[in-house]
């Protein structure tokens, strides 16, 4: 991997770090989606810093012969475990949402008989 891609990455992932911490502070972040997002940033300096450990990964245990390969396998992922934890955010809220609207019927009908 070129220098130029390293920075980049290592920049990007400090970048991104900052910004995730800087989310939580002003409390515009829920802690849950910050580990997701500071796993993310921890990835793309790992990137840079622990490039000749994903050459070793890449060739001597997994098999394959470009790492670039174990870097794209990496984020894609973290987007599906990413996805997933979203999936299951709007399927609670969903019942969430489906709870509340039949106790909001109950009380409008009991409204409706006291007058």
């Amino acid at each position: 991997m070129g220098l130029k891609i390293k920075l980049i990455a290592f920049i990007a992932g400090v970048a991104f770090f900052l910004l995730v911490l800087r989310s939580i502070k002003r409390n515009s972040m829920r802690p849950s989606y910050a580990v997701l997002w500071v796993g993310v940033s921890t990835f793309l300096v790992s990137v840079s810093v622990l490039e000749p450990f994903y050459h070793w990964l890449a060739a001597s245990v997994i098999g394959i012969v470009d790492a670039r390969h174990v870097i794209y396998i990496g984020l894609i992922g973290f987007l599906l475990v990413y996805i997933f934890y979203l999936t299951q955010k709007i399927s609670r809220m969903s019942d969430q949402i489906q709870i509340i609207l039949s106790e909001l019927a109950i009380v409008e009908d009991e409204v409706r008989r006291r007058r």
